[in-house]
């Protein structure tokens, strides 16, 4: 039996794969995984939508048989693999950054709808020809029909399906840079009232105790602190704790504050317990 310190050992080993070759390829690999399975989940789900289609596309009389091949296996599968892969790549884009808060390159909500658009565009290229664009052809009694709006946007729908999700995928990943560049500005932000800020030790007035099984809950925290010129002040966040670490009323906790204007809620920042470090402040922060 090893008389080392697990839990030592543990960082250890996390702050040797910071920043590493293996952590930076273990994080792309499961990108592309994780591009992957969604696409399974795009095509399959392209396979299903198929023969709904048929039945607006061709009358009640013709076929509605989809000639892709049957992929409604795929659907499930692919959602349980995508569901893996998100976590797997989390992990090891968290492990390269050192930084659970925040992803390094691409977040995993992008290539979902990266690897859904591919596996529309691949399934929807694949759909089954209608009997005539632009008619419900009866091959029993003649009494053929004109397309409605509703047949149209699904014949169209193998053009504007993949694009939509696409677009959205586009969007996803803005959106991530915008949000990083904010994680980013707040991190800055903290590391310099590190140096010009104060810190002073708070106590919890307000929290919420989890109820049921969830591993980690939202919620309100309210916290009381005096600042330098003997004024209670209190501040009231909306943070992110793992069920079993969420601090109760009357805990201890560290406040970084603007001494030129303690006031100023938005230059203040909580943390549970000694903190040292912007990471050990952003580590609650949604």
């Amino acid at each position: 039996m090893s008389t080392i310190d697990p839990a030592a050992a543990r960082r250890a080993r996390l702050e040797r794969q910071q920043g590493s070759t293996g952590a930076a390829l273990a994080a792309a690999a499961f990108a592309l995984l994780l591009v992957a399975t969604s696409a399974v989940i795009g095509y399959s789900f392209a396979g299903i939508l198929d023969t709904f289609r048929l039945m607006e596309l061709n009358s009640v009389f013709s076929t509605w048989e989809s000639q892709m091949p049957n992929t409604a296996f795929g659907l499930p599968v692919g959602i349980v693999a995508t569901i893996a892969a998100w976590a797997l790549y989390a992990k090891w884009n968290h492990r390269f950054t050192g930084d659970t808060t925040r992803f390094v390159g691409v977040g995993p909500l992008t290539l979902v709808l990266l690897g859904l658009a591919i596996g529309l565009w691949i399934g929807c290229s694949s759909w089954t020809a209608p009997d005539q664009p632009g008619m419900q052809i009866d091959p029993t009694f003649g009494e053929d029909e004109a397309w409605g709006a509703g047949a149209w946007i699904f014949y169209a729908a193998q053009w504007w399906l993949p694009a939509l999700v696409g677009v959205l995928a586009v969007a996803a990943y803005f959106a991530g840079v915008a949000g990083r560049r904010r994680s980013a500005g707040r991190t800055a932000l903290i590391e310099r009232m590190l140096v010009t800020g104060r810190r002073a030790p708070g106590v919890v007035t307000e929290s919420t105790l989890p109820s049921g099984e969830a591993s980690s809950v939202l919620f309100s925290l309210t916290v009381k602190f005096t600042d330098a010129s003997g004024t209670d002040r209190w501040v009231k966040r909306t943070v992110k704790y793992r069920a079993a670490e969420v601090p109760p009323v009357g805990a201890p906790v560290t406040v970084l504050y603007d001494p030129a204007d303690p006031g100023d809620t938005s230059r203040i920042f909580l943390a549970s317990g000694p903190a040292e470090t912007a990471a050990d402040f952003r580590r609650n922060e949604l």
